[in-house]
């Protein structure tokens, strides 16, 4: 724990809601040597305007107004209309080969504006191809009711050893599946009290299984964190599975 104090600050703050047991699953040594890359990217923008351009680009097809200065005003109250725009934002960036933008935080959005108002900041990355494909075998897997994609994309992602037994195979498969809700429900509602103790579960079994997290997870952790801190303030469910549905249908062949 006594890297957390070298990481910048927004990295701190967005840490205060991540499960402490996520912590001890961590390589520290490979996010040791991520922190001067985020550092620069965070306060040098490194990379920053060439990475907006290839994502806006990306990003077309959604309905996105993109601001050209920076964003301060923080939001107690999100319409049930542009937390579906966060949403679309949240699966479409998942689609993109190039790299996502990992702050999804109110403060950076103005949802007062329609379409939704945005100036990313410089704290984005790019997942390694096999976690991003992947990640998006889970979404595929859970979304379309194809188990063995949805297993499939949990050991691409790193949650599940393949040489684990069924039994714990399944434990694992159900404890993350909680994070999503019922695939049947309708609407989701997000808080990150729910988040938090969804991943609480989830991370202690992977710990009992002395499996060790990769640094792509520790990022998708901040991107999660984020758009819960967003979506939370709608204060209403939300046509998740209709969502992603639809990004699916726009972006799976981009």
């Amino acid at each position: 724990m006594i890297l957390l104090k070298i990481l910048p600050g927004v990295l701190k703050e967005l840490a205060t809601h991540v499960p402490t047991v996520f912590f001890q699953l961590v390589d520290w040594g490979e996010i040791a040597s991520e922190v001067p890359r985020l550092t620069k990217k965070l306060l040098q923008k490194e990379g920053y305007v060439d990475f907006l351009k290839v994502q806006k680009e990306f990003l077309s097809p959604l309905n996105i107004a993109w601001s050209s200065v920076a964003l301060h005003e923080k939001q107690n109250r999100i319409s049930r209309d542009a937390g579906i725009n966060w949403l679309e934002i949240y699966f479409a960036q998942i689609y993109s080969p190039h790299g996502i933008f990992l702050d999804l935080r109110p403060q950076h959005f103005d949802p007062q504006q329609v379409p939704l108002l945005w100036h990313p900041s410089g704290l984005w990355s790019r997942f390694a191809e096999p976690f991003r494909l992947g990640l998006l075998k889970v979404y595929d897997g859970f979304y379309l009711g194809d188990e063995k994609l949805y297993y499939e994309g949990l050991v691409d992602v790193g949650l599940m050893d393949p040489e684990w037994s069924d039994d714990d195979k399944k434990k694992l498969g159900d404890l993350f599946k909680e994070q999503f809700g019922d695939a049947n429900t309708k609407e989701v509602l997000f808080t990150l009290d729910k988040f938090n103790q969804s991943m609480t579960k989830t991370f202690h079994f992977i710990l009992q299984k002395k499996r060790q997290m990769n640094v792509d997870f520790m990022y998708l952790g901040m991107y999660l964190v984020t758009l819960y801190s967003a979506l939370e303030k709608t204060g209403e469910p939300l046509p998740v599975k209709d969502i992603y549905l639809r990004i699916r249908s726009s972006f799976n062949h981009a």
